[in-house]
């Protein structure tokens, strides 16, 4: 038993890094050929062809181009919330647990945080990408209104869900504006957050009791 943990342990650390090693050369691929073709005109193919993969490897790590864009991070980050929703303690004000959701999906890395300020940088370059980056936040905004109407009782698309989960979103956007000049840290960046989100909702608690 000894001999073959021991002789897997190295095989398994090889495989993780040729998986990492190709993962980036698919990253790296997409975001070059999407900055000097364009989004719409550059193809799964040409990505696959560029990292020097096969069309099959390109599906066994990114579902589409739109996940190859904006990464794991972002790919994941509508389920990831509502999970982390789901799991705030019942009493608790609807306010307080946003806020508490939108922390522990926040970019927690410098690896994360360096890759989102490329694609922030690719964003603003290519302003065919806006509408893929907007359809993020509108899924975030959908999730959160969900959960303060089901804590709340009221419609989803009633004025109390529908301002908290504005707020949410509209904190975490302006947060990412300052990702943009490259200066910006993690915990920069929940400060940020933070100011805004406490800044716009202080006025909800009239609507909330209402």
């Amino acid at each position: 038993m000894v001999t073959i943990s021991g002789a897997t342990g190295p095989m398994c650390g090889r495989r993780e890094r040729r998986k990492r090693e190709t993962r980036a050369a698919l990253e790296a691929a997409a975001l070059r050929l999407f900055a000097e073709r364009g989004y719409e005109r550059t193809t799964v193919e040409d990505i696959a062809e560029a990292a020097d993969v096969a069309v099959r490897t390109f599906f066994r790590y990114y579902s589409s181009k739109q996940h190859v864009l904006f990464g794991d991070v972002a790919h994941t980050i509508v389920g990831r919330l509502r999970a982390a929703l789901a799991e705030r303690p019942a009493g608790e004000d609807p306010a307080t647990a946003v806020r508490a959701a939108m922390d522990v999906v926040d970019i927690a890395d410098h690896e994360q945080h360096q890759q989102i300020s490329a694609r922030l940088r690719l964003v603003r370059q290519l302003p065919e990408l806006l509408p893929a980056y907007h359809m993020i936040f509108e899924e975030l905004h959908d999730a959160i209104a969900e959960f303060v109407a089901a804590r709340t009782g009221e419609s989803t698309n009633a004025l109390y869900p529908q301002l908290l989960a504005g707020a949410a979103t509209l904190s975490g956007r302006v947060a990412l504006r300052e990702l943009e000049s490259g200066e910006a840290g993690p915990q920069r960046l929940r400060e940020v957050r933070h100011r805004a989100y406490d800044a716009l909702t202080s006025g909800l608690s009239a609507l909330d009791a209402g």
